[in-house]
């Protein structure tokens, strides 16, 4: 009776081992770090989907060594403390074995995104011309220029504000319209008298601007700077 108890006791101590084994879930150190990838690429797609869209690219740059076991369902948490997306960020990850918890650690993440946007083809110096032989449309990594990027070619006449390197994005804050008068471009100088006398003479631009703006000159025929206003194209005018 006593021996027939004991192997009762040994089968049954065995079959609770089994079935907690069964419940039991191991990963290893790159399927966990798979997993992580997976919510924090789930998590920037949302974000990055409302910035207009982007394919995305997870790298973990601090990873713990070793896999991990529970003894019930793994869950895993990846938390940041911003709503919104950030290329590089430090985000907690937090694991729990069933609804206990486990353990949490941070991690450092650099988030790519792709997509097509417009880039410099050849090197663009300060004050040149955006135009088709200087740049295109191409696919290029802007995780942290979302949001600034021209994901079209520009309708008006654009003009650098800064250098921009061979291959890079251009900027909505490295361009701006391009003025009518350009520095040290030729203008028509129309020296108007108060009865509506013109002359007209050939001068230089010693500052940009746009239609309205007040602008020196420089008259090429007279040799002397004068206080004027952008007319038209090209064109300024001085009251005399």
């Amino acid at each position: 009776m006593k021996n027939k108890t004991t192997k009762i006791l040994i089968t049954a101590t065995l079959l609770l081992f089994s079935t907690l084994n069964c419940n039991a879930q191991k990963m290893s150190q790159e399927e966990f770090k798979s997993a992580i990838i997976e919510q924090i690429t789930l998590q920037a797609q949302k974000q990055v989907d409302k910035l207009g869209g982007g394919d995305i690219e997870v790298k973990i740059l601090n990873m713990p060594r070793g896999g991990i076991e529970v003894q019930n369902k793994l869950k895993i948490t990846v938390e940041s403390n911003t709503n919104g997306f950030l290329s590089r960020d430090i985000k907690r990850v937090s694991v729990y074995d069933g609804n206990n918890f486990v353990k949490s650690f941070p991690i450092g993440v650099n988030t790519l995104v792709y997509r097509e946007v417009l880039c410099a083809i050849n090197p663009i110096v300060r004050d040149q011309a955006i135009t088709v032989s200087n740049s295109s449309l191409q696919k290029a990594q802007i995780g942290e220029y979302l949001g600034q990027t021209m994901d079209k070619k520009p309708n008006n006449q654009l003009v650098a504000t800064r250098n921009i390197p061979k291959g890079s994005p251009i900027l909505k804050n490295y361009v701006k319209s391009k003025p009518d008068v350009i520095k040290d471009s030729t203008v028509n100088i129309i020296f108007e008298s108060n009865d509506n006398l013109k002359i007209t003479v050939d001068g230089k631009a010693l500052k940009e601007g746009s239609i309205g703006d007040n602008v020196l000159v420089r008259s090429l025929k007279y040799n002397k700077v004068y206080h004027a206003v952008v007319s038209n194209k090209n064109e300024v005018t001085v009251k005399i």
